[in-house]
């Protein structure tokens, strides 16, 4: 995928991108530096469940080590 550094120096991460990492307006990004180019990946690594349109949706790693299920079921009797 290409995209073009605009005359203020900004990119834009392009939406097939941004759904596929859940990058969110507001996420922060660490930028990085190596012998083969330059990185760019979301800081932290704490997985996290998301409200949408009222459900919690899992916003994070694929490989998470969180109990999903039981946070959802504790959010849910939390709001009872």
């Amino acid at each position: 995928m290409r995209i073009t550094i605009d005359t203020r120096g900004r990119v834009v991460v392009p939406k097939t991108l941004r759904d596929q990492f859940h990058l969110l307006p507001g996420t922060e990004i660490e930028i990085t530096a190596d012998r083969d180019g330059i990185r760019v990946r979301p800081c932290g690594s704490e997985p996290s469940l998301i409200r949408k349109f009222g459900f919690l949706v899992h916003h994070g790693p694929e490989t998470a080590e969180i109990d999903v299920v039981s946070f959802i079921t504790s959010e849910r009797e939390g709001a009872l």
